[in-house]
């Protein structure tokens, strides 16, 4: 399902799919690598996706859907920078947390081969959600090793596990009061 989301964030921007690969990691930190390769997947289908469309149609695709897509500034900046690095562009906005739309477009627009996109794109995602999947699945236990968490946490059981005296079950007063 997340996969069929990666997708459809191709053509759908608002699709938050780093956060719901995190999300999803979290829940089940046992499959984070299951996890990120079927992101990678459906990151770099819906690319293909996308690249395709727009090699067909060419830009009055785009500017049909995106009238001022040329003056936007990542568009801008890909546009540049794609003419500087050729496809090395796609591979380092797909690995960094840029909207890799523009740059699969320009890709697309500039008729470099689908199968050479569809590699930058896998291989950038794979290494950007390889990652996050990592730290994610990791988070919960390094942080518990990292600030020591653990020992007080360790402690505050084991003092709720303790029998009450007498005297302290009278000094404990509800933690509820009447405001009437």
């Amino acid at each position: 399902m997340i996969g069929l989301l990666a997708a459809l964030d191709a053509f759908i921007l608002v699709i938050p799919t780093d956060g719901l690969m995190i999300g999803a990691v979290l829940l089940c930190s046992r499959r984070w690598a299951q996890t990120f390769i079927w992101v990678a997947l459906g990151s770099t289908i819906g690319a293909v996706l996308f690249a395709a469309i727009v090699q067909r149609e060419g830009l009055p695709y785009l500017l049909q859907y995106l009238p001022s897509i040329e003056q936007n500034s990542v568009w801008i900046w890909s546009e540049q920078f794609m003419q500087k690095h050729g496809l090395w562009t796609v591979f380092l906005v797909a690995l960094s947390p840029l909207v890799q739309h523009p740059a699969v477009a320009l890709a697309a627009l500039a008729e470099l081969p689908i199968s050479n996109i569809a590699v930058a794109v896998f291989l950038g995602r794979v290494l950007k959600y390889c990652l996050l999947a990592w730290v994610a699945s990791h988070t919960p236990h390094l942080l518990t090793k990292l600030w020591g968490i653990q020992s007080e946490l360790k402690e505050v059981i084991q003092v709720d596990k303790l029998p009450l005296e007498a005297s302290d079950k009278q000094n404990i007063k509800p933690a509820v009061t009447d405001f009437t």
